[in-house]
């Protein structure tokens, strides 16, 4: 029995491959290219990695996120023997773990009944509420990262307007909230896949902000397998993570002065990484998780 990883990545392709080679030697991999990106970029000669072909042009903060992730779950689980996976376990390109992944596959296989996904009522904050309170327009005006566009300038006048309604909340008594990227098991993404209620839930957070943190954890929280994820307190992504040390600003690019501080956490993942500021750092996580694992010494504090 083995974890199953399932990546979305649509840039740097340099550190996506890096990753891809850390995490096949322990189980199957799964990846979903942002269609607007070239899939071969992304390519390793490798039997244990798979890639998507029906793919999604993802947009940041939007539903797309949302159905890429889907499809990801549903060709692995196509894919994939059921009863030999542990987990499915979500990650991004700009993920990378912080200790031996034999020592993961342990850990998966030893915890083969816990789903790893935390959940943060919406209501907690007024800012939370608004992410489905409230319009957004992420998916059909796009985010591109730069400071000024008319595209940003009309949805931000969109969502000027739309703060000014209030939508009603159909479907769900309680909405939840919780970090992207968690590890569940088969029977959870089972259970994910076979929703019936997956268009209307979809279509209501077409204009919500950041789906991708809402979607799997309300329908979760509020389904027959609730009681195998656990609720927390707090208000952040960062609160929620479940096998990832991320840093509450959400932008920090971790480097290799910070290496003490990444080990130090006991986390199995650090985000965000990227070939270029974070080459050292996963140099110097590749030679201590090599030499670790050769002298068969946990890295766990």
């Amino acid at each position: 029995m083995s974890p199953v990883f399932l990546l979305l990545v649509h840039a740097d392709p340099q550190q996506a491959k890096r990753l891809l080679r850390r995490l096949a030697p322990v189980g199957r991999c799964m990846v979903h290219v942002d269609a607007k990106s070239d899939v071969s970029a992304f390519r390793i000669d490798d039997p244990r990695v798979g890639y998507l072909s029906d793919r999604v042009e993802v947009r940041w903060g939007a539903i797309s996120q949302v159905e890429a992730t889907l499809r990801l779950m549903r060709t692995a689980l196509a894919q994939c023997e059921a009863s030999q996976v542990s987990h499915f376990v979500l990650l991004s390109g700009n993920c990378y773990p912080l200790r031996p992944m034999e020592e993961f596959r342990a850990f998966s296989q030893s915890h083969a009944g816990t789903d790893f996904i935390k959940l943060i009522p919406l209501a907690t904050t007024r800012k939370l509420h608004g992410r489905v309170r409230h319009f957004w327009f992420y998916e059909d005006l796009p985010a591109d990262g730069r400071k000024f566009t008319w595209v940003r300038l009309s949805r931000g006048l969109l969502q000027l307007a739309g703060k000014l309604g209030r939508r009603s909340f159909p479907l769900f008594a309680q909405w939840h909230f919780g970090s992207q990227w968690w590890a569940l098991t088969p029977d959870t993404v089972r259970y994910l896949v076979s929703y019936p209620h997956e268009a209307a839930v979809k279509r209501f957070l077409r204009f919500s902000k950041a789906p991708d943190e809402i979607y799997f954890h309300t329908v979760l929280a509020n389904s027959p397998l609730r009681h195998r994820v656990e609720p927390v307190t707090g208000y952040g992504p960062w609160d929620a993570a479940n096998l990832h040390l991320i840093d509450p600003s959400l932008a920090r690019w971790f480097g290799a002065a910070d290496f003490e501080e990444v080990m130090a956490s006991g986390r199995w993942f650090v985000r965000k990484v990227g070939s270029g500021i974070s080459g050292d750092l996963c140099d110097r996580l590749d030679g201590l998780n090599a030499r670790t694992a050769a002298r068969g010494v946990p890295t766990r504090p």
